[in-house]
């Protein structure tokens, strides 16, 4: 008699793998990345507001001074914290460094002006299919300003992914290990977390825009999020997710004020 193989079982589409959930020890840890998200972005912010309201002539009431200085806070912070982090956790990865092989980078400025592109059209739709100029807020009237906000949008990759990705989702993969695959898409349990967090910073736009717009910004962060750690981890370097989340931002103010320009 001879033994017939049997076809192998197909792979689920979605499959979870070293996860566990323990009420206790899965939910504190998130709360503490909620908690340090906040602690990092915030008084960085808030600093920057009040440096630049008590020297408004000295920075010229050029707003993108304010956000450049927001930017520097923050970025402080982020890796103070991430050396905090290498003691208090020290087998949690915060990919700072230069990537060991290739580094993805041709590939992060496709995949940023992508990104840049979905949110353009997520963002400003309206104003697209109307042919009117998008209400970006920025300043267009001098060359200095233009080159000003599109270098913050740029340090924007440094400044999000050090804290983000580097901080949050390093912490996080020791602390809620785990994945969890969905089709192709194998990622630590962590960066989900972390997506979803990355979203929920951006809450200030159910405050300013109509409610279609701000949960669009939801679904995008979420989604940039998971592809941000996607990049890290297969460069093991956070230079790649910077690259594509500086690119994604310049790409779409770029776009904003040249629209501006023509349509304004």
């Amino acid at each position: 008699m001879t033994d017939l193989a049997l076809p192998p079982s197909p792979r689920p589409f979605i499959e979870v793998t070293g996860f566990r959930f323990r009420p206790w020890s899965t939910l504190w840890p998130i709360a503490l990345a909620a908690v340090l998200m906040q602690t990092l972005l915030v008084p960085g912010r808030e600093a920057a507001r009040w440096l630049f309201k008590h020297n408004l002539d000295f920075f010229h009431r050029e707003v993108w001074i304010f956000v450049a200085l927001a930017t520097l806070f923050q970025v402080i912070t982020g890796l103070v914290a991430l050396a905090v982090m290498r003691q208090a956790l020290p087998q949690a990865d915060g990919h700072l460094r230069w990537p060991p092989g290739k580094t993805y980078a041709g590939l992060a400025v496709a995949i940023g002006v992508g990104m840049g592109l979905v949110m353009l059209i997520a963002d400003y739709w309206p104003q697209l299919l109307a042919h009117a100029a998008p209400d970006g807020g920025y300043d267009i009237g001098s060359p200095r300003a233009i080159a000003g906000w599109l270098g913050v949008m740029l340090a924007a990759g440094p400044n999000e992914e050090i804290i983000f990705r580097g901080l949050l989702v390093g912490m996080l993969a020791v602390l809620v290990p785990g994945r969890l695959r969905i089709g192709r898409l194998d990622l630590p349990v962590a960066a989900y977390v972390v997506a979803v967090l990355f979203g929920l910073a951006h809450y200030d736009s159910f405050l300013h825009n109509p409610l279609h717009l701000a949960l669009a910004q939801q679904v995008y962060a979420f989604a940039w999020g998971l592809t941000y750690v996607w990049l890290m981890e297969r460069s093991r370097s956070l230079l790649a997710p910077m690259i594509a989340h500086g690119f994604s931002d310049a790409v779409e103010v770029g776009i904003v004020m040249a629209l501006m320009a023509a349509w304004g």
